[in-house]
């Protein structure tokens, strides 16, 4: 692809996570959107700004670069998302301009990236369960506060799109315990989902959830 694509194997997925970089150049531009499919490059030119035409973009090409591996075909599901043959699952997500991938061939998969960015007492209390704002409110300071929250936040959405729904539910119904080394659902679900969760760059957190085979 470009601009620094990092791909490793997570788990049981493969990961793809890729800066969106300055503004391509022309020929670079028009390369790119023509690996896509014909419906991709329509939807891709109808957004307005070039930040997003060029996440979806790059997105969409690493989807296509990963999922080929296991030849199947990428295209949009029933409810607007990325979905292809079985039996990979696959995830997508934009944030702070990096873009993140992930393909599964053992069950379900979420992906979520962001980056870190001051966060309102307002914001995580529509966010966070009562365990996971104390946990918050033990942070030593406001930065430390909005770090572990990114690592909150990512491993809630990225569960949410492994199970379908997004942010269609209440997020505050989702709990993670971070009080380890790294995320764990909690819950009666938490033996069937596994996280992991990295930093690519500084205030950067990207996190990948797997349901496990049981």
């Amino acid at each position: 692809m470009q601009h620094n694509a990092e791909v490793n194997a997570v788990g049981l997925a493969d990961l793809l996570v890729v800066p969106r970089g300055p503004r391509l150049p022309v020929h670079a531009w028009t390369a790119l959107l023509r690996r896509l499919p014909s419906a991709e490059q329509h939807r891709i030119q109808q957004l307005h700004r070039w930040e997003d035409r060029q996440d979806s973009a790059i997105g969409w090409g690493s989807l296509l670069r990963l999922a080929g591996q296991y030849r199947v075909s990428v295209r949009r599901g029933a409810h607007g998302g990325p979905v292809a043959d079985p039996p990979v699952a696959l995830s997508l997500s934009h944030g702070g301009a990096w873009i993140a991938v992930a393909v599964n061939v053992h069950g379900r998969v979420g992906v979520d990236v962001e980056a870190e960015r001051p966060v309102a007492p307002a914001l995580a209390r529509r966010c966070c369960s009562t365990a996971e704002l104390s946990w918050l409110e033990r942070a030593a300071d406001a930065q430390t506060r909005d770090e572990r929250f990114l690592r909150l936040w990512t491993a809630k959405e990225a569960y949410l799109k492994a199970i379908g729904t997004g942010l269609g539910v209440d997020p505050r119904s989702v709990s993670v315990d971070w009080a380890t080394s790294g995320p764990r659902l909690s819950g009666p679900e938490k033996d069937r989902w596994h996280f992991c969760s990295s930093a690519p760059a500084d205030g950067v957190r990207v996190t990948v959830c797997l349901e496990r085979a049981l």
